[in-house]
């Protein structure tokens, strides 16, 4: 299969690089020091909790001209409209278009410039980084890659992809509501990447002050909140079985929005809190703690 994966950091590298040396044909779409060790070196070093792989691959700093089988799109949401319309020349007349980003709302940017049929949204439970230019590190988490058609419903693409995946040592599975999925991850996103972020500290120290952890908790039930408002089926134990994952975390774990804040990087704060406290207006629901969370990060955000 020729993919390309749009986006080579943590995430695109290690999904990428996984199909990569399963034998597929992956080209990476990166830039900096990071495009061009993997240019040197021929492809990726993906290092994982089971073991240091090589796996081949092309590299460019732009999308190439033939059209792919599968366009993996692993971009920050803050890059997600430009690097959509930067991509028409590898989105052919088959190809999907797998979003493996946070948020809710990029696959609305990429069924918006390509057509809802074509996009398939993705959930992944992985903690990966970029260790050094052409190593991307597998730090933690089950690895775990749900999929399925944006517009819903189950599909035999959707289904066929998993095993893809699945064959290339990935664990998959097709989802008939992948909204759903996305959204129960999103809520759990939003409470570990902002407490850690706010307050600058691991989710142990989280855990160990009340008012931190009920602010953890707020955050949890107000994104169940606005997306039950949304018409997204969350069931009650959404909230306990987050609280119940995040008192199972290591204490020193963080999250990608604590590392970018910490590093001077640009902030995915908008794709996150921010989609709540719009979503939460809009739908007239009461969302105080993420408000709050925007609030202190959004100037850290670089949004100009």
């Amino acid at each position: 299969m020729r993919v390309t994966v749009i986006g080579a950091g943590g995430v695109g590298g290690y999904y990428g690089g996984m199909l990569a040396a399963a034998g597929h044909d992956v080209t990476f779409v990166a830039r900096g020091e990071h495009l061009d060790a993997l240019r040197r070196q021929g492809g990726l070093r993906l290092r994982t909790v089971h073991g240091e792989v090589f796996a081949p691959a092309s590299a460019t700093d732009r999308p190439p001209e033939v059209p792919a089988d599968l366009v993996l799109f692993t971009v920050k949401s803050y890059d997600t409209r430009a690097a959509a319309d930067s991509m028409r020349p590898v989105v052919g007349p088959q190809t999907p278009i797998l979003s493996l980003q946070n948020g809710v709302d990029n696959e609305e940017v990429l069924a918006e410039l390509y057509g809802r049929d074509r996009v398939l949204g993705g959930v992944v439970y992985i903690l990966t980084t970029i260790v050094e230019p052409g190593l991307v590190e597998q730090t933690g988490g089950p690895r775990t890659l749900i999929l399925g058609e944006w517009r819903g419903g189950a599909s035999g693409r959707a289904g066929r992809l998993a095993q893809t995946m699945q064959d290339a040592g990935i664990p998959a599975a097709a989802s008939e509501d992948v909204a759903r999925e996305k959204w129960v991850k999103f809520a759990y996103i939003c409470a570990q990447a902002g407490m850690t972020a706010l307050t600058r500290l691991p989710i142990g120290a989280i855990r160990a002050h009340p008012p931190a952890w009920a602010m953890f908790r707020q955050i949890l039930e107000e994104v169940v909140a606005v997306g039950r408002a949304r018409g997204v089926r969350l069931d009650d134990g959404v909230v306990a079985q987050h609280l119940a994952l995040a008192q199972r975390v290591e204490p020193h774990v963080t999250s990608s929005l604590y590392y970018d804040l910490t590093h001077g990087k640009r902030l995915e704060i908008e794709a996150l809190h921010g989609a709540v406290v719009r979503y939460g207006e809009a739908a007239g629901v009461p969302t105080p703690a993420c408000r709050a969370v925007y609030a202190a990060l959004v100037p850290h955000a670089r949004l100009g």
